[in-house]
């Protein structure tokens, strides 16, 4: 295990003098995480999602539901809607009120 790690750092490309083993590992597994996590992203409930591509602009036939999805980086990104029905307050100009009894005969 040990002999493979330093295989891998050895492949991997002279930094700094000085530079040890440790931090080149550290390096790759920050850059690694960074991908995964530019990678993925969450369209929460009540929103929709489709996809912007650099090159082929927005993907009409993806629809995304809620849930984790993956993109590629840099080239695609997602463009959220917000699709939950809000209750609207109409006012009218009108002023409604109890017909009197009284008046009425």
């Amino acid at each position: 295990m040990v002999q493979n790690l330093k295989d891998l750092a050895g492949r991997l490309p002279a930094g700094p003098r000085g530079m040890g083993t440790a931090p080149k590992l550290l390096l790759g597994a920050g850059a690694v995480a960074y991908g995964v996590r530019e990678s993925m992203f969450t369209v929460e409930g009540g929103h929709r999602a489709i996809f912007f591509n650099r090159i082929g602009g927005v993907q009409q036939d993806t629809i995304l539901d809620e849930g984790l999805h993956f993109r590629i980086p840099w080239f695609q990104y997602p463009i959220i809607y917000d699709i939950l029905a809000r209750p609207r307050k109409i006012s009218s100009p009108a002023v409604l009120s109890r017909p009197q009894c009284s008046r009425a005969s």
